[in-house]
């Protein structure tokens, strides 16, 4: 099937409604996130509420990361195991629950193996991918909880395929994942049950040197939770190793914290109270009376799908009209505490939990205890009181998601799919950026996100675009590229604008990482092909309008051009494609005014973005004149001096910088025999 053509077509794709503005769609849900969901302190797991910058988790290991990774490793039992498979076939499968140390088992395995450069590859590639893609010999590649995909008859054969091909390039792969094969599905490729190693000799390991480190491994050990994860233990054992106190550390692990939970929920419990810290879970934080008329709300579902309904008129007990609820919700032995919180010069009652980790847990205590009819009463209540409260919602599902990631996904699955217009879009986007932060949940977030994109309805597809646009994105930019730029080839089957998602997600890794050129580099791609033979006319205009959009989409804070800022922190790397990008869009006669304009304006932002705005300025000439066919160059001279005349605005120096280069190395060119 070729690139230009649609890879599927449904069977109804209706327009957009009226007024729909998608460029503000995700301008708004970018903006929610960034500003109410983590000032109001909601906080997602034991780690930080929101990194300043997000590394990708996939591509090149940096040498550093990985020295920092195995610094006092404690290889498990069965990495003998692993070794001596992965030595002789050079590939090898690892599966074990999350947090087991797969990643770090991963990493430590291969630099047994080789001293070559080590990488980080998809969670989505498929068995096939991997049996077709070039392995640069002495490399090492890491697939960290590789997505299952649909079994075939031909997986051995398949998984043949891609060892023979990794061993014939002479690299090195290494597959995790939470799903085992089955017994006697693959013999060709050993795949390893996982195993965390003991406990206590990795915090030995790690505390090496302390004169009370059995003192200090004992109270670790007494705060370690059931169901915890290495790379939390990890965690807390190298902050005290770095010289935080062992009683400031300990609470991220706290186990007391899961046993009062725990003790809490098996304790005679009046109903009313029990429903609280269910509604408490989703609504940290709101205002009292919200939260306590969201509460009525949630005992009214649960009559409907626990008790079957309301039970006859003439049987209905008369309720006590006044019965102090409010003394027993946040009495001494509750969960819940009441802070009164600065809102715009006022003062509020919010209900929290006494100790924010407590949602967590009480999440899976409901989770273990409860069955469908209970849940399925919580997700009708959460179709009524997410369109108001929406970020709150998708922090208490982000942490559901740990316990219960297909209940996550069956809630939101109506909500991607516009069941409750964009508020219930805009919060399944919020959850997945959530679990973007999750190293073992971030892996799920962009399958699901993919799903959606990929084969869900245009509502969802919609719906995965900006998920893929925004933090997701950021975790994994060359698989969010690559699936708005199919998107945007099958404009038709989605509700939303993919080109606004893809510039987006430039807008994202300008401003969170380091890699705003995976888009830069996918539309560069793309240009080279409309030189060649047989370009559709429709393959032109979405790379143009593609091309076009990202140049000139804007930082939404401070509202300067992100293509510009990327091209001030990376000069020399990106105003060679940079340049071929603008000389397309400038060149393609039904996009040169607006580029022009947008062009004009982005010469502006130069000089609040770079400490030396007319070196930049003449390198983008420069690089724009390499790929001007000949005789542009003096027609855009004079097309812009007509912009700046009909806008009355006197030229810029920055823009007779840019164009003096341009002219410059033409007449260079010219004058060349």
């Amino acid at each position: 099937m070729s690139e230009e053509e649609p890879a599927e077509t449904p069977a109804e794709a209706p327009d957009p409604a009226l007024g729909d503005d998608y460029t503000e769609q995700l301008t708004r849900a970018v903006n929610q996130f960034n500003g109410p969901i983590y000032a109001d302190g909601a906080q997602f797991g034991i780690g930080p509420r929101r990194p300043e910058r997000v590394k990708a988790a996939a591509g090149m290991l940096d040498d550093a990361d990985v020295v920092a990774e195995l610094r006092g490793y404690v290889p498990p039992g069965c990495y003998d195991t692993a070794l001596t498979a992965l030595g002789k076939d050079h590939v090898v499968g690892l599966h074990g629950s999350r947090g087991t140390g797969k990643r770090a088992g991963a990493t430590a395995l291969l630099r047994e193996v080789t001293g070559g450069p080590l990488y980080v590859l998809s969670p989505m590639n498929r068995l096939k991918s991997l049996a077709e893609r070039e392995y640069a010999a002495g490399s090492g590649y890491i697939i960290a909880d590789r997505i299952a995909e649909r079994k075939t008859a031909d997986v051995d054969f398949t998984w043949r395929t891609v060892r023979d091909r990794v061993r014939d390039q002479e690299a090195y792969l290494v597959v995790t994942t939470t799903t085992p094969t089955e017994q006697g599905e693959v013999d060709s490729v050993a795949q390893v049950r996982w195993e965390p190693p003991d406990l206590r000799t990795v915090l030995r390991a790690r505390l090496a040197g302390r004169a009370d480190r059995e003192d200090v491994i004992e109270q670790v050990l007494r705060a370690w939770p059931d169901g915890g994860q290495l790379h939390d233990l990890v965690g807390v054992a190298a902050d005290i190793a770095d010289g935080t106190a062992v009683a400031e550390a300990l609470p991220k692990l706290d186990a007391s914290l899961q046993d009062q939970v725990r003790i809490w929920f098996d304790e005679e419990r009046d109903e009313r109270d029990y429903l609280a810290v269910t509604a408490l879970a989703f609504l940290d934080g709101a205002r009292q009376r919200t939260f306590e008329s969201a509460l009525t709300q949630l005992e009214g579902k649960l009559a409907e799908t626990v008790a079957g309904g309301e039970p006859d008129a003439l049987e209905r007990t008369q309720p006590e009209l006044l019965r102090q609820h409010r003394l027993k919700l946040y009495a001494h032995d509750s969960l819940i505490k009441i802070e009164r919180v600065g809102t715009d010069g006022v003062a509020r009652h919010c209900p929290r939990f006494k100790e924010p980790r407590y949602r967590g847990f009480v999440l899976a205590e409901l989770w273990a205890r409860e069955e469908a009819p209970f849940w399925d009463g919580v997700s009708a209540w959460l179709d009524e009181v997410m369109p108001k409260e929406g970020l709150r919602v998708a922090a208490g599902l982000a942490e559901l998601a740990r316990s219960a990631f297909d209940e996550v996904d069956d809630i939101l699955a109506p909500w991607a799919d516009g069941r409750q217009g964009w508020p219930g879009q805009t919060t399944a986007t919020h959850v997945l950026w959530l679990l973007s932060y999750d190293e073992a949940l971030a892996p799920e977030a962009l399958q699901l996100a993919a799903h959606w994109a990929g084969r869900g309805s245009p509502a969802e597809r919609w719906t995965g675009a900006v998920a893929l646009s925004g933090e997701l994105g950021a975790r994994y930019p060359h698989e969010a590229a690559n699936r708005l730029w199919q998107l945007i080839l099958q404009s038709h089957t989605v509700t939303g604008d993919a080109h606004v998602a893809l510039a987006g997600l430039f807008v994202t890794l300008t401003k969170r990482t380091e890699d705003a050129g995976v888009v830069l580099t996918l539309l560069d791609g793309k240009l080279r092909r409309l030189a060649k033979p047989g370009a559709t006319p429709g393959y032109i205009r979405a790379t143009t309008r593609a091309i076009l959009s990202v140049l000139s989409a804007r930082d939404r804070i401070a509202g300067r051009h992100a293509a510009i800022e990327h091209l001030c922190a990376a000069l020399d790397r990106a105003a060679p494609v940079e340049g071929r990008l603008w000389a397309a869009a400038l060149c393609n006669r039904p996009t040169r005014k607006r580029a022009l304009t947008v062009l004009r304006a982005s010469l502006d932002d130069l000089k609040h973005l770079c400490e030396d705005p007319v070196a930049v300025a003449t390198a983008l000439g420069a690089a724009i004149s390499d790929a001007l066919p000949a005789g542009e160059a003096d027609l855009l001279r004079t097309d812009f001096a007509a912009l700046e005349a009909r806008t009355h605005k006197d030229s810029s120096p920055l823009v007779e910088h840019l164009l003096a280069a341009i002219a410059h190395l033409h007449r260079e060119a010219t004058a060349l025999p």
